[in-house]
């Protein structure tokens, strides 16, 4: 008869973990995200020459947050491939950038849901109002839907962030990460 013996820390990682498909998933929307930014940067500097010089200054405001909001998004291809590697340097960054995801994922649902009422009341009036506009009740009813799902993600993807800034630091994960020597 075999002796049994506990499984070697050290090669627990070598099976399913949970935490490595939230880690992939999270790469893939960042990148996505980078897409996003980066195409919504092309677009504004392409219509630069088009502006009115009073506007000029907002058109830069837009500008800035669409690199800086790439740049973070590229930081956290940089954290995620490097804990899908298990390597030591990234996991602590990338407990500390899911909080401050969840964080930044509370705020802004709080802030739509808190401006829920007046999107409602504003949308059934154009609603009201486009009767006959097939198309602009179409667009108007895609706003709403866009909305709700929009809040719902944010709810759903708290929690998820949370418990990987959590996973990250049990002693488990922890131990199959790759440290400098």
């Amino acid at each position: 008869m075999p002796v049994l013996t506990p499984a070697d820390p050290r090669h627990a990682s070598r099976g399913f973990a949970a935490w490595r498909m939230v880690a992939w998933l999270l790469l893939l929307l960042a990148g996505f995200g980078c897409v996003q930014y980066l195409s919504h940067a092309q677009m504004l500097w392409a219509q630069r020459a088009n502006v009115a010089p009073e506007d000029g200054a907002a058109l830069h405001r837009m500008l800035a947050w669409d690199i800086g909001y790439f740049l973070a998004a590229f930081a956290l291809i940089v954290l995620c491939a490097g804990c899908i590697l298990r390597q030591g340097w990234a996991r602590v960054p990338l407990r500390v950038a899911c909080g401050a995801l969840a964080l930044w994922a509370l705020v802004g649902g709080g802030m739509m849901l808190a401006q829920w009422p007046q999107f409602d009341r504003a949308s059934a009036d154009a609603l009201a109002q486009l009767s006959r506009d097939d198309v602009m009740r179409a667009a108007v009813l895609h706003a709403r839907r866009v909305y709700r799902m929009t809040l719902g993600l944010k709810a759903a993807a708290i929690p998820v962030l949370l418990w990987l800034a959590w996973r990250l630091g049990t002693p488990v994960v922890r131990m199959q990460f790759r440290h400098r020597a």
